[in-house]
């Protein structure tokens, strides 16, 4: 568990729009490739496929040849826990890195056949973006752009924790990030509702009604995170726990995140619950001196006291004053002002060192060696480490990429 505080700084560009131009291709496209592909949901095994098509390459499209691919719990749990998919054999794998062969795109895309990207694939039933493949699909938009100084395999399995993070704490608790050397403020909840046109039905809850203006987290306040690794607290004795919390974060506690189970949510809601505070407020309104509650059948209301994100699963329980969110994590795909700002970000984050690629172990062997990783992720045998499977061998040195700046 790590409690952190609020307080965050985020350098966000603008994304862009796409307009028709011819495609570009940096090299001969082949006729076929190598897929994983999932028969069977109750077989958690992939079968390797030496003869299937590669991805069609429509407007706004990247096509990207893979060199690693990034496992993450989601690769095995889908099959594991029945999660829906689409009709088998399909493909599976949310994050690969690899380098642009073939562009369909405008010239307000800067990216280039030639150049290392990170892709993170939020759209599951679009098989063309999945990873497990030799060759995949990536929006221009969400395409993120590997620093020259940077080695790929290294930031290979950061971006689907990267999205759900940003996701989880720019929407779903509203949080303001500032951007630029002159710290502009910027919101990813405000700018998601700016476009409603780009906000799927399914999520549009979460968006829209989930969290009223006046009770977005605020610079200063704290954060509750079950499974991080900044300040520890023993979990084993959960009534000591909340007590270590209550020390650590003293005052207001309205916001936290759970990243392990249903189980740790319904113990996050505990605590939220024993720390609320009068705190009410009408929505628009900037500061929270109103002392009547709002309408929580309004849209725009989220009056609840205090917010809980489940990453992995809800509370099996409800409590009056706490509203649980669900990460709506198609946004990144579905809004170009959503996701793409988070690529941007991604990149210049990379860039200027503010944030560190995790510890990975590299598995040779290309997709063959997927079934085999996957077993170790499902047995916890990882040592805390991300594991990236090598698909393709690269000679490329740290610093030794050429890219548009």
């Amino acid at each position: 568990m790590v409690i952190t505080s609020s307080k965050a700084t985020m350098t966000i560009a603008e994304a862009s729009t796409l307009t028709s131009l011819p495609a570009s291709t940096l090299k001969p496209v082949p006729y076929s490739q190598r897929q994983l592909l999932l028969h069977d949901p109750r077989q958690p095994y992939y079968k390797l496929h030496t003869d299937k098509e590669i991805p069609e390459l429509r407007f706004g499209d990247l096509l990207v040849e893979v060199y690693g691919i990034g496992l993450n719990q989601i690769d095995w749990s889908t099959t594991d826990l029945g999660l829906v998919l689409p009709p088998p054999p399909c493909l599976n794998g949310r994050e690969f890195v690899g380098k642009i062969i073939a562009s369909n795109v405008d010239r307000n895309c800067r990216l280039q056949p030639g150049e290392w990207v990170l892709a993170v694939s939020t759209d599951h039933r679009d098989l063309r973006k999945a990873a497990f493949q030799e060759y995949a699909i990536v929006s221009c938009f969400n395409a993120i752009r590997i620093p020259k100084h940077v080695e790929p395999f290294q930031v290979a399995s950061m971006g689907v924790d990267y999205v759900a993070a940003g996701l989880a704490l720019g929407v779903c608790l509203g949080l303001t990030f500032t951007k630029g050397p002159k710290k502009r403020e910027f919101n990813l909840l405000d700018n998601a509702r700016m476009y409603p046109e780009d906000v799927p039905d399914d999520v549009a809850g979460e968006v829209f009604d989930a969290m009223a203006p006046c009770y977005q987290a605020e610079p200063g306040e704290w954060l509750l995170v079950y499974g991080g690794t900044d300040v520890l607290v023993d979990c084993i004795d959960l009534d000591q726990a909340k007590r270590d919390v209550k020390r650590l974060a003293p005052g207001s506690l309205r916001f936290a995140i759970d990243t392990v189970s249903p189980e740790t949510a319904e113990w996050c809601q505990q605590v939220l619950a024993e720390r609320t505070s009068s705190r009410y407020c009408r929505p628009g309104q900037e500061t929270p001196t109103n002392p009547l509650p709002v309408d929580p059948a309004a849209r725009g209301g989220g009056s609840k006291l205090s917010h809980l994100v489940a990453l992995t699963g809800k509370p099996r329980t409800s409590h009056p004053n706490i509203q649980v969110h669900t990460v709506p994590i198609k946004l990144f795909h579905t809004s170009p002002y959503v996701g793409g700002h988070l690529s941007k970000w991604l990149y210049e984050l990379l860039d200027t060192k503010k944030l560190q690629p995790p510890e990975v172990e590299f598995v040779p062997g290309g997709l063959a060696a997927i079934n085999g990783a996957l077993e170790r992720l499902r047995q916890g045998r990882t040592s805390g480490k991300r594991l990236v499977i090598l698909v393709k061998e690269s000679d490329l040195k740290i610093g030794s990429l050429s890219q548009m700046e």
